[in-house]
């Protein structure tokens, strides 16, 4: 049993308690409290059908006994009260510090964990777990802890009233402790398929949503509605199968209770009616107390199933806790206290999935106030090499290095706190224009926000926003065209002035116009610091001070523009389409 308690994930997520100690030992020392005046009443009943039996009908006698049963219930409001909201703040603030804890490191984890586990599931975690676990701090954890303490009050006062009616109580709790734990082994499992069934269909919904669109134009409702269906088909069947154990735990528990009281009225009865046994108020005490005693155990069944929920969602948390990233830093991994002067990648290698390898034996050198461009076809491994730089990954063979260093040798965040990356894929966070150019620039001034916005061509739409840069941004920028995000993202990293500038298909979703706009000005940021640009517009590179041509993973040609347009090779080729048959400038 010890060791079962010490492999729970629910016992393992204790320590997160710890901060909270005092508000703890309050709550659970004002529970006891409120234990202790909620049983008073019950000793009085005793002592007011002595006296009456007795003959002693004093009016004085009944009103001290009348107050003294309201001086019990005023006791009990107060350290109820003083209970509840103690373990109850303790529970949010042990559910605030879940939620962070488990955000940060969320936000430590490689691509490789976001890769392979779907949004709506770490949400279902961050999210409908942590809640979980609240109400298990909160109140599943208070009634437990009033039922252990409302037992062994009440069994201890009934040992002292009488210990041949404690041991008739007594004989049937060794079968309700079977019981509960034949339930808990049975119902454990169901609950862990529901909390992963829930992580699926929040999975399904959120992307189903965002993708809303393009199912309503493919005419694809009635498909997408059978995948919802059978994932909450599979959650529904879970917690049906749970259920059903329960309703089989919960009869068991009735007719152990029952046995027990029933054998209190007919062996508590006989030994009431000897002489040698319990007064009529101490029998009628013994009843009521009994009663307090027998009760709670009908609501183990409920809380057992609270604990089971909380405990697969404990379980699901471990999880994430235990999966620990990829790529962090090394040990003795040092921060790269200059600016970045010098880029190499010597032979670097890598693939998703061994048999399917994307980069080859790449090579290149490009240092300050050079340009890199990188061309090539659609899954030529472009954006790849953008995110081994940005160590999202890390190459399986060869090296990426750092004005000379070993990139896996410096610290990630001193690394990264150098470059200014723009995602083909624009994100916008929700928050105003303002508060997403300042993403990663927090401090920057307004003036700055503003001229790294015409910078990127993306002045002049903002200014024409409602409440300009103050204007609100719904999820994933969604009121925005494509290109005003990515002139948006590009204003992000232009703000932060960085030694290393990435644009992985920056201008893509801009007309040529706006490009041509944003290259004039991107000009001035050029000449002291590293570019890389990957595109597949060629004339977005044309300028560059050299240019890879990646095909099939590895390095086809590099030179300049007018180079290899004179090689007549793959580069030459792509210019020859886009610039509708030319082959100079």
């Amino acid at each position: 049993m010890h060791q079962a308690i010490r492999e729970s994930a629910l016992w393992r997520l204790l320590p997160l308690t710890w901060p909270y100690k005092r508000q703890i030992a309050v709550g659970l020392g004002a529970n006891g409290c409120a234990r202790f005046f909620d049983l008073l009443p019950t000793l009085i009943v005793g002592q007011v059908v002595d006296a009456i039996e007795q003959g002693r009908v004093l009016p004085d006698r009944f009103v001290t006994y009348a107050l003294l049963v309201l001086a019990t219930f005023a006791g009990l409001a107060v350290f109820q009260s003083l209970s509840s909201y103690n373990l109850g703040t303790m529970a949010q603030k042990v559910r605030h510090d879940l939620r962070t804890a488990l955000y940060r490191h969320l936000q430590r984890l490689d691509m490789t964990f976001f890769g392979r586990r779907q949004t709506g599931d770490i949400l279902a975690v961050v999210s409908n777990d942590v809640d979980s676990l609240e109400t298990f701090f909160s109140d599943t954890s208070t009634s437990l802890v009033r039922i252990v303490i409302t037992f062994f009050g009440v069994y201890g006062i009934l040992l002292y009233l009488d210990w041949r009616l404690a041991l008739v109580l007594f004989v049937p709790l060794p079968l309700a402790l079977w019981a509960v734990r034949f339930f808990a082994r049975r119902v454990q499992p169901q609950y862990r398929q529901a909390r992963q069934a829930v992580g699926r269909i929040n999975s399904l919904v959120e992307n189903n949503i965002n993708g809303m669109e393009v199912i309503q134009a493919y005419t694809a409702e009635a498909e997408q509605d059978h995948f919802v269906n059978e994932q909450s088909s599979l959650y529904r069947d879970s917690v049906c199968s749970a259920l059903w154990e329960r309703a089989r735990f919960i009869p068991l528990i009735y007719l152990i209770a029952g046995t027990a009281f029933a054998l209190l009225i007919g062996l508590g009865g006989w030994f009431a009616a000897r002489p040698a046994g319990p007064s009529l108020g101490e029998y009628a005490t013994f009843i009521l107390l009994a009663m307090r005693l027998i009760l709670p155990i009908f609501a183990v069944g409920r809380l057992l199933n609270q604990v089971q929920r909380a405990e697969a969602s404990a379980r699901r948390i471990q999880e994430v806790f235990q999966r620990q990233p990829l790529i962090q830093d090394a040990a003795g991994a040092v921060a790269l206290a200059e600016p970045i002067e010098r880029l190499e990648f010597e032979n670097v290698s890598f693939a998703y999935q061994p048999e399917m390898p994307i980069l080859q034996n790449v090579s290149f050198a490009v240092g300050r106030g050079e340009m890199l461009g990188v061309v090539g076809p659609t899954g030529a491994g472009k954006s790849t090499l953008v995110k081994l730089l940005l160590r999202m990954y890390a190459p399986e063979q060869g090296r990426i290095k750092v004005n000379g260093r070993d990139l896996d040798q410096l610290t990630l965040a001193s690394v990264r706190g150098q470059v200014g990356y723009v995602s083909q894929d624009a994100f916008i966070f929700q928050g105003s224009v303002e508060d997403n150019i300042r993403l990663g620039s927090p401090e920057a001034s307004s003036e700055a926000v503003r001229e790294a916005a015409r910078i990127a061509g993306a002045l002049e739409f903002i200014e024409v926003l409602p409440k300009g840069f103050a204007t609100l941004l719904g999820e994933r920028g969604l009121s925005l065209s494509g290109g005003q995000r990515q002139r948006i993202s590009l204003a992000r990293a232009v703000l932060r002035n960085p030694p290393l500038l990435v644009l992985d298909e920056a201008t893509s979703s801009v007309d040529t116009k706006t490009e041509e706009l944003i290259q004039d000005n991107l000009q001035s940021l050029q000449h002291d610091r590293l570019v890389i640009a990957v595109a597949h517009r060629l004339s977005t590179v044309r300028q560059s001070s050299s240019i890879m041509v990646l095909v099939d993973g590895r390095v086809a040609e590099y030179g300049t523009h007018n180079e290899l347009v004179a090689q007549k090779g793959v580069y030459a080729g792509l210019w020859r389409v886009q610039s509708g048959g030319a082959l100079c400038e």
